[in-house]
């Protein structure tokens, strides 16, 4: 293999297409947000009671009706129900280009309505059709038209994460590498694409997730690396517990048939569930630096609660039809658990717990580790030592659920059906995205 694969041809044509691409692709990403912030601004309430039942009643008729129209909307557009969530595009470097604008509507009422999902599908869909679309409208072989569909996804994704480099990171580290030169033709592409994505974005909103959850910061001591791993051993099992949810609830959800019902019923549970839990409405994002500030009003049990529902209430989304990013949810999933570990437990830093668990939680799940650990020290905002125990504690939940397999005996044995529940690796339930199991009728 050569050392000079830049030199050659086939290396520079999808950077150049990359540019074009990423600014296409984060201006859609750009648009999507933006309208969704400014629906959502319109429907929900700014302030609202964390507090256990705080939640207001009227909500539950909310997200009723927007499952009711994710459900019509799934019928009118004919979206498929074995259509692959955004993890699995990116696995694949493949979006079907006939499904993206139909699953991003879908997607656009599911976060409107109070799901517990986020707008990384929709951007990484978006951007991913567009790098399709261009390579075939320039004939591109599809070795090229893979680079340009995670090109696409980068830039869709560049402006939404904190910096072009984490979604370039982010998109190279869960895409397909074949063999060590394919993987470095794919970097450059992806950092244009994102950087250019970035660009859009930043031009019209000029802000980030940079110190979005921001804690005091804390003196790094040696022992801090053994609850480290402590804290990476909680991630991997919710981690575990989260695919379990979604797989058992997508089980129950599947028996029921129709489409409009399935997803009307799922958006009154995200409803009940958020009357008794407000902060786990929506993705998590605005919810989360509430609870870092609540910490001594809402009280250890509330928080660990709040951990607990929001597994449940994104498992709901996932398995009722709702479309939307798990990324932002699974953030929130082990910034909570971290809030609610420094609360138990109050001579274990804040920063400390936070930016472990906030990272290690979907570094396990999503299968991003490296992407994850840079992620702590931009949003969190912690410095390059005291990111240090974040990173261990991520690759401890990598190591137990991916290289050991830890807790991955949930639902222990095997069987001859590969749909049963001990024959599931519960991580990739979250590549599902709107799916269901068995659904003849869909």
């Amino acid at each position: 293999m050569s050392d000079y694969y830049a030199r050659d041809r086939q290396f520079w044509v999808p950077v150049g297409y990359a540019v074009p691409i990423g600014l296409m692709a984060g201006g859609a990403g750009l648009l999507f947000t933006w309208t969704v912030g400014k629906a959502t601004s319109q429907l929900w309430p700014d302030a609202i009671d964390n507090s256990f039942l705080g939640g207001e009643w009227w909500w539950l008729g909310l997200t009723a009706v927007g499952g009711l129209l994710v459900g019509l909307l799934r019928l009118w557009l004919r979206v498929p129900t074995n259509t692959k969530g955004a993890l699995e595009n990116i696995a694949t470097a493949h979006v079907d280009q006939r499904s993206a604008v139909p699953m991003i509507l879908v997607s656009f009422v599911s976060l409107l309505s109070g799901g517990s999902l986020g707008p990384f599908d929709a951007g990484t869909r978006a951007g991913g059709a567009i790098g399709g679309w261009v390579s075939d409208r320039v004939g591109a072989d599809e070795a090229t038209k893979k680079i340009n569909t995670l090109s696409g996804m980068n830039g869709g994704i560049g402006g939404l994460l904190t910096s072009p480099f984490l979604a370039s990171l982010l998109i190279v580290e869960m895409s397909p590498r074949e063999g060590d030169e394919r993987y470095r033709r794919v970097v450059a592409p992806s950092l244009v694409g994102s950087i250019f994505g970035f660009f859009v974005v930043w031009s019209f909103v000029g802000a980030t997730f940079l110190g979005i959850f921001s804690v005091p910061t804390y003196e790094v001591e040696i022992w801090h690396f053994g609850a480290a791993v402590g804290l990476g051993a909680v991630a991997a099992f919710l981690s575990r517990l989260l695919g379990a949810t979604v797989f058992l609830i997508r089980g129950w959800a599947s028996r029921i048939h129709n489409t409009v019902v399935r997803a009307t019923l799922g958006g009154l549970a995200i409803g009940v569930v958020a009357v008794c839990f407000p902060a786990t409405l929506g993705s998590g994002k605005n919810q989360l630096p509430e609870l870092i500030d609540q910490i001594d009003a809402l009280g250890t049990w509330l928080l660990v609660g709040v951990v607990l529902a929001k597994i449940v209430a994104m498992a709901i989304s996932l398995a009722t039809g709702f479309i939307g990013g798990p990324v932002m949810p699974t953030l929130f999933i082990g910034g909570a658990a971290g809030v609610a570990t420094h609360a138990l437990i109050p001579d274990l830093p804040l920063a400390l717990t936070l930016s472990c668990l906030l990272v290690a939680v979907p570094g396990a799940s999503i299968k991003a580790p490296f992407s994850m650990a840079l992620l702590a020290s931009l949003t969190v905002g912690v410095g390059p030592i005291a990111v240090a125990p974040a990173g261990v504690a991520v690759v401890t939940a990598y190591l137990l659920t991916t290289g050991l397999g830890v807790f991955s005996s949930i639902l222990p044995g095997k069987t001859a059906d590969p749909d049963a529940p001990e024959n599931v690796s519960y991580q990739e339930e979250l590549f599902k995205m709107g799916q269901t199991r068995r659904n003849p009728e869909d």
